[in-house]
């Protein structure tokens, strides 16, 4: 069977059924949404789809443009059974319950790309995922990504799932793939997922070399979730274990385990440089973020003892940042604190 990876980009312009070329059809993805303007053309308000004959034995890519509200075209790899196999839904076991991850293994001397989803996300549901694996595999750079025990094709029960949790979780999983001793990594943390970074930052200081965050909402539990609560959802978390919370668009499961936990996990109740974080750090923020208010990322820059912290604020980014110009500020981000990793190698014979 074959696997489509997917990558979303929002755009105001429908692809006309036509052939194009294979390169051409890669600038949606990693070029600004001027480049896609200038790569396809438009049509009336209708559904096309374009297949791509000219592509390797391994890969083949496609895009559909589909009619919604913002009008999509979606950019597809696909990849043969191999592929399929060696990369995607390998298990690991962690506290009981199979952890489910995508490694795509690429070239050992530049750091590997970690991504930490956000809360109660399956690593299959989101866009940033889709294009930065994609992105990753452009490079050939290694890409790890994980569901967090309780979501997606993970196991176990949500309602255990906490921030401490999910960390072992993901600690478990790099130490199934990679060398600590040799293997560096940047982490991508989006939402709950910025929050799991910092803390394997500060647990990895010799492995992880860069940090990404998304809308990062470190202590979001106790700033936030805890103070917005009413005395009747407080009695019913304390009695069932559990509320069904309204919180920006979504609904959320927000259960007594992971409030309690969230205790013990904070990072911002410290003074300046507090978060003994060293490497360079890009956060991504939108300001107009339903689910978090934008001093979260001044108060995490002022925590951080890393002197190469820079933020990049959004006029109208929302707390998924999944458009276009989103997906192009991760990759930016990305590629700048991988860039910055240097490792002098003084034992091997080429190096004089």
């Amino acid at each position: 069977m074959t696997c489509i990876l997917c990558c979303y980009i929002s755009t105001a312009s429908i692809m006309k059924s036509s052939m194009i070329p294979l390169q051409s059809a890669f600038i949606p993805v990693f070029s600004p949404l001027q480049s896609l303007t200038s790569a396809v053309k438009t049509s009336s308000p209708s559904t096309h789809s374009s297949f791509l004959s000219n592509t390797s034995r391994k890969s083949t890519l496609f895009c559909k443009s589909t009619l919604s509200n913002k009008h999509s075209i979606t950019c597809a790899v696909l990849l043969d059974d191999e592929d399929e196999y060696q990369t995607r839904n390998r298990v690991v076991n962690v506290l009981g319950n199979d952890i489910i991850y995508d490694h795509f293994p690429a070239r050992p001397d530049i750091p590997a790309v970690v991504y930490l989803p956000g809360f109660f996300y399956a690593r299959s549901k989101t866009a940033k995922i889709n294009a930065l694996q994609m992105q990753c595999r452009r490079k050939n750079q290694t890409f790890l990504v994980a569901d967090y025990s309780g979501t997606g094709r993970s196991k176990g029960d949500f309602a255990e799932g906490t921030v401490s949790r999910w960390l072992s979780e993901i600690e478990a999983v790099l130490d199934e793939v990679l060398d600590r001793s040799r293997n560096k990594v940047v982490l991508v943390g989006s939402g709950i997922g910025g929050w799991i970074m910092v803390h394997l930052a500060m647990r990895r200081p010799d492995q992880v070399v860069g940090l990404v965050g998304l809308s990062a909402d470190p202590d979001f539990t106790e700033e936030l979730l805890l103070p917005a609560l009413t005395d009747e959802q407080r009695q019913t978390l304390e009695k069932d274990g559990m509320i069904d919370l309204t919180w920006g668009y979504r609904n959320y499961p927000i259960h007594k385990a992971l409030i309690e936990d969230g205790k013990k996990m904070v990072v911002l109740n410290g003074g300046s440089n507090s978060i003994a974080v060293k490497c360079p750090v890009r956060l991504i923020q939108g300001m107009a973020d339903e689910e978090i208010p934008t001093r979260f990322a001044f108060d995490l820059v002022d925590k951080l003892q890393s002197k190469d912290v820079n933020v990049t604020f959004v006029k109208n980014g929302d707390h998924a940042l999944e458009l276009d110009d989103d997906f192009a500020r991760m990759w930016y981000a990305v590629c700048d604190v991988s860039d910055r990793y240097f490792e002098f190698d003084l034992g091997s014979p080429a190096s004089g």
